[in-house]
């Protein structure tokens, strides 16, 4: 074989590595971090508001984990207060796995929720809630077993 069939043989194996990934790279998917991100992104200050009317509070939001759920414990001070809002476990690793539900306490200042909606993993709990008229937003880190 001379060396003018080995350069045709190197920029058709170089072509084929090219496509292939082009291929593979295509087929990744891509999940943003929410689909309206833009217009998420214009409302970013009332989570900037959020955070710093958290951290008035005598205590930070609790999230637990027990065999029969998941309780989201508020501090004292809200306990029996009127509060809407929404509770959000982001999962990273897959848009799917996302569960979103509204806020709804019970006397104790807890939501109890089901386990069966989540499946083992790493998740952002991001809580959002007004309570008279001030916005709050609290964020932790969460692993489920």
């Amino acid at each position: 074989m001379n060396w003018g069939h080995k350069i045709i043989i190197v920029f058709v194996v170089f072509a084929a590595g090219i496509i292939t990934l082009v291929t593979k790279s295509m087929r990744t998917k891509i999940d943003m971090v929410t689909k309206d991100y833009y217009t998420e992104e214009l409302k970013y200050q009332q989570v900037i508001d959020g955070k710093v009317n958290a951290r008035t509070l005598s205590a930070p939001i609790s999230i637990t984990q027990q065999s029969e759920g998941i309780t989201v414990t508020f501090p004292q001070e809200l306990h029996g207060t009127n509060l809407s809002g929404k509770i959000k476990f982001y999962r990273p690793s897959d848009a799917a796995m996302d569960v979103e539900m509204p806020l709804i306490l019970n006397n104790d200042g807890r939501q109890m929720i089901n386990r069966q909606l989540f499946s083992k993993g790493n998740y952002l709990v991001k809580v959002q809630w007004e309570n008279q008229g001030k916005p709050f937003y609290q964020e932790a880190a969460f692993h489920v077993n």
